[in-house]
């Protein structure tokens, strides 16, 4: 499996996991846990969206 794979495989994985989080934070619940890995979730997809495009790129 190459890099771009792997990296498209991960993404996949953390929008669902993203998608999870989703269903149990309300507008109104505010749990800091996941707060804090809902940022994690995202600072990671940002990062394997740069490392996509620089692959695409290659």
């Amino acid at each position: 499996m190459g890099e771009l794979e792997k990296l498209l495989e991960k993404k996949k994985f953390l929008e669902s996991e993203k998608e999870a989080i989703k269903k149990y934070m309300g507008p109104h619940e505010h749990d800091e846990n996941l707060d804090k890995k809902w940022e994690e979730i995202n600072k990671e997809l940002e990062e394997i969206e740069k490392k996509i495009e620089e692959l695409k790129k290659a």
